[in-house]
């Protein structure tokens, strides 16, 4: 009896253990992806640069982004490798665009093509240049 008491307490520990993992897998799979910036503004200078934190895209690939002015036109295209959990932090330059309201989209590039993988869900950030900065916002007093 008591043999079988600790193979019911295994089985069922292992099936929690179990259902928890797949849980986590499922959640991983559908999360959606987010992506937080900063700055949201700054001038057309040179040395200016955005600091990009995302998450929830394919582990071990490639990420692109691509900034898409008001004119829909693309001045600025980067991308950026993810880490084993789909997320990355680092820096874009973007001190050669010109004054503009832009959107920073995401998407998974596993190929690193430049085109969004088929399927792959996108998100979206803002940012604005400011094109008259000061020589003072530009020197980063």
């Amino acid at each position: 009896m008591y043999g079988i008491g600790n193979l019911s307490f295994a089985s069922a520990v292992f099936t929690v253990g179990i259902i928890g993992f797949a849980s986590i897998i499922i959640l991983t799979v559908f999360a959606e992806p987010k992506v937080d910036i900063s700055p949201t503004q700054g001038p057309a200078c040179p040395g200016f640069n955005i600091v990009i934190n995302a998450n929830g895209f394919k582990p071990n690939s490639t990420v692109a982004v691509k900034f898409v002015g008001s004119d829909s036109k693309i001045p600025l295209y980067t991308s950026f490798d993810t880490n084993s959990t789909g997320g990355f932090n680092d820096v874009t330059f973007a001190d050669d665009l010109k004054a503009d309201h832009y959107k920073l989209y995401f998407g998974d590039d596993a190929n690193n093509d430049g085109i969004f993988d088929i399927g792959t869900k996108r998100v979206y950030a803002n940012v604005t240049v400011i094109e008259n900065a000061t020589s003072q916002q530009c020197e980063g007093d």
